[in-house]
């Protein structure tokens, strides 16, 4: 800023007015003492003609009676006198004959540029000499002037003028001077320095000290006015820093977060409760962007719109979560505004701290759809739950199912040891059923030893669903069987659960809830520790599928599993390899065909004792034909292995374990694996296929084209052959969708250099066209249907399929 000492001296007012007034002074001393030579001059010019001819006359008598009397003396005597004068430099008395009677002259030296301006001033006199006798002159006086002497003269005197003049000048210049400053300067050097000195000390009290003497004049004038409008800014600045702090206390005092946004949302300023709040400091929260607190770092579309649609939208309310310095999320209820101030447009964001209101909405919601003691939904969410479930089922077109389960006995244990001891069953039981179920199940209290489960979307035919209901059935029912340990107490209990499939006919959800009650009952007066459908119908299938599953338990004890063989063609109808089948004969229902009793066994766990019967028994058939020389070339055996067989971990040792003990050439042994395994942790599935190839067994996809295989990874697997189902075979001569599809595989298995084999082959048309479809390989009832060990011996003997081809 401006500081009066440290300025330069040449920038001061008082030295340039001092300079301009020596400047304007000897400016105008030398236009004055110019036009006085001037005026000197021609002054000179005049006095030197008028001394000239004062002289002449005086001389001019001797001049005549030295002509007259031809006085050649008296002539030179007033000729020298003549060049006397300083004026004079020629002076010359001619008679009247024009001869020279005496003359005289000074010599000229000054050829000054003075001398060469005066030259032109030069003058010659002709004075004729008369006398009283004769009327004709008797000679002629002839005088020049000196205008060298002119000009000495006039110089002289120019220098004394303008000596004097500059003296005077000069005198002139520092009167001025000293009266400007004493007037003007110096008051303004008082003003300025007082001015400083306020700035300096900005006092709102203080003002500027009157000047003395210029109380009443112009500099009066001005301290006076400046000392109103200097009071009137103290006032002004006091007033705006009074309503600065006003507002200021009012924005602290404001229990919500106030946070002021310009119109890109970059925070201009907040309130204390805003920095306390979310742990900003007033320098990191300020000028920042507002989209960076919330917890999805973008601005919500409301409080956007507030820019983005000036003309329609100026105040809008949302709720949000907020980011605190510490990465705590903030639920807040935020209403902003949208401003207009000094031409600048501004959002103001008040912004509420609704933890705790939510905290309380949860506690109310939990008190109104949550038991109190387990924790689990109550009968009011758990309708809400069943009208969503019945929705989509109906929407989807599947069948769910409500599991009514009431606890046996529990009164017997409220009643000996006390309600405490209940309770704490009732929680733990709750939590084994929350375990225990999947995440789209719904487990809930209806009160007292009473809970039920809704089990969505189980299957779209009735008889899978029932199925699938009562497999979960009779897990609850072992975990309900299982000790549980309360205090110091082990307690045994059991449940009974009736089942009801939904929807159907009837869909009313208390209609249904009433009908597994009712199950649930049946259930009980059936012995407990049991569950009973609702539906006649679907109770004889439960019952039907536990007396299987059951019967499935004893049967490789008993013996009555065996196994056929089909076999399996070339082109030329040459036998390749066959197909171990497994076969059930139950003592009371005689023949029990696979489709009835494979999926329970994937259901049970079954499946991994019996896969492994199959598989011993299939090697040891093949080993006999190994050792009786009744396979042809590039002969294989394939077995079936599921996909929960496969993934088991000793899978592998077992199957190394089989070939050892059978003696089994593994180059003549192949395994059918569903495609299902091509959906789920390929990267282990690989690993372990290369395992099985490595021991030299082929692999093989079973019913290729129905599941949801990965071509991404089909390529990457060790695949031998693709077995195309019998889906698409059975009709490819009249459907040109299963053609296509059966063309495409053949195709693919080709470009991945794979063997590929049809499967339901029936005549020789489906063969024919298959051929020229590129498919060498088949399997069918046209060539043989699955045969005993024993018969498919015989077939092995011919070589040839079908017979008599």
């Amino acid at each position: 800023m401006f500081d009066l000492k440290k300025s330069a001296l040449h920038k001061r007012l008082s030295y340039r007015q001092a300079k301009f007034t020596v400047i304007v002074a000897l400016l105008l001393g030398l236009i004055f003492s110019g036009i006085q030579i001037a005026i000197d001059i021609s002054h000179s010019r005049e006095s030197m003609d008028d001394k000239v001819q004062q002289v002449i006359y005086l001389v001019e008598e001797s001049a005549v009676q030295a002509a007259y009397n031809i006085d050649k003396d008296l002539a030179e005597r007033v000729v020298k006198g003549l060049i006397n004068h300083a004026y004079i430099h020629f002076a010359q008395i001619r008679l009247d004959d024009n001869s020279v009677l005496a003359t005289s002259d000074t010599p000229t030296y000054d050829d000054s540029v003075m001398s060469q301006i005066m030259e032109k001033d030069r003058r010659s006199y002709a004075v004729p000499l008369v006398t009283v006798f004769e009327e004709s002159p008797v000679g002629t006086l002839i005088v020049e002037t000196d205008p060298e002497a002119l000009s000495h003269d006039i110089f002289d005197r120019g220098v004394v003028i303008l000596s004097t003049g500059f003296l005077r000048n000069v005198l002139l210049a520092v009167c001025l001077f000293f009266v400007f400053h004493t007037l003007i300067s110096r008051p303004l050097t008082r003003l300025s320095d007082s001015l400083i000195l306020l700035k300096k000390k900005h006092h709102a009290d203080q003002q500027i000290p009157r000047l003395k003497g210029h109380t009443d004049d112009e500099l009066g004038f001005l301290v006076d006015s400046f000392n109103e409008l200097w009071n009137s800014r103290n006032q002004a600045e006091e007033a705006l820093r009074s309503s600065e702090q006003f507002n200021r206390d009012v924005m602290n005092s404001i229990g919500d977060m106030l946070i002021i946004c310009e119109a890109d949302f970059c925070i201009y300023n907040a309130n204390h409760n805003a920095f306390q709040t979310l742990g900003f400091s007033k320098e990191d929260l300020v000028g920042s962007n507002m989209r960076n607190l919330f917890s999805t770092a973008q601005l919500p579309k409301p409080l956007a719109a507030l820019t983005s649609d000036t003309d329609l939208i100026h105040e809008v309310s949302l709720e949000g979560q907020l980011v605190s310095l510490k990465g705590h999320l903030i639920p807040v209820e935020i209403k902003a505004r949208r401003i207009e101030l000094n031409g600048k447009t501004y959002i103001l964001a008040l912004s509420r701290d609704i933890s705790l209101r939510k905290e309380q909405e949860a506690r109310i919601h939990h008190l109104a759809y949550f038991d109190s003691l387990t924790s689990l939904p109550n009968r009011s969410h758990f309708l809400d739950r069943m009208h969503q479930v019945q929705s989509k089922s109906l929407q989807h077109n599947m069948y769910s199912a409500l599991l009514f389960i009431d606890l046996d006995r529990f009164k017997n244990i409220n009643d000996s040891l006390g309600h405490d001891v209940g309770d704490k069953l009732l929680i733990v039981v709750a939590s084994r059923l929350k375990e225990m179920m999947r995440e789209e199940d719904t487990v809930a209290r209806l009160g007292g030893d009473e809970f039920v489960v809704v089990l969505p979307e189980l299957a779209e035919q009735q008889e899978p669903a029932a199925l699938s209901a009562q497999r979960i059935t009779n897990r609850i029912l072992e975990v309900m069987a299982k000790p549980f340990h309360i205090d110091q107490h082990i307690l045994h209990i059991s449940a009974s659960i009736g089942i009801r499939l939904f929807p159907d006919d009837d869909n009313d959800i208390k209609n249904i809830v009433k009908q597994a009650d009712t199950a649930l009952y049946r259930a009980k007066s059936n012995g407990k520790n049991t569950f009973h459908f609702y539906r006649p119908s679907m109770q004889l299938l439960a019952d039907q599928h536990l007396a299987m599953e059951r019967a499935l338990h004893t049967a490789l004890e008993h013996n009555e599993f065996y196994l056929h063989y089909q076999p399996q063609v070339d082109h030329n109808f040459s036998i390749i390899g066959t197909e171990a089948l497994i076969r059930w004969q139950h003592p009371e229902q005689g023949f029990v065909p696979p489709d009835q009793f494979i999926g329970l066994t994937e259901e049970t766990g079954l499946i991994i004792p019996i896969g492994c019967w199959v598989l011993q028994q299939a090697c040891t058939q093949l080993a006999q034909w190994q050792e009786q020389k009744l396979c042809p070339p590039h002969f294989r055996m394939a077995v079936n292995i599921s996909a929960k067989q496969f993934d088991h971990p000793q899978f592998l040792n077992m199957l190394s374990d089989v070939i050892n003990r059978t003696g089994v050439d593994p180059n003549k042994l192949e395994l059918e694996l569903t495609e299902s395994l091509l959906v789920k942790n390929m990267d282990a599935t690989i690993i372990r296929m290369d395992a099985i190839r490595a021991m030299g067994i082929a692999l093989s996809i079973d019913d290729f084209g129905t599941g949801y295989s990965s071509l991404k990874y089909l390529k990457q697997m060790p695949i031998n052959q693709l077995k195309i189902d019998k889906s698409f075979v059975m009709d490819l001569l009249t459907d040109a969708n299963d053609r296509a599809i059966t063309e495409t595989i053949i195709a693919m298995a080709s470009h991945l250099q794979m063997d590929i084999i049809a499967e339901g082959v029936e005549d020789a048309a489906i063969m024919d066209l298959l051929v020229r479809l590129g498919c060498k390989h088949f399997q069918g009832y046209y060539f043989s249907r699955p045969v005993s060990a024993e018969n498919c011996s015989q077939l092995l003997q011919v070589q040839k399929l079908p017979l008599g081809s």
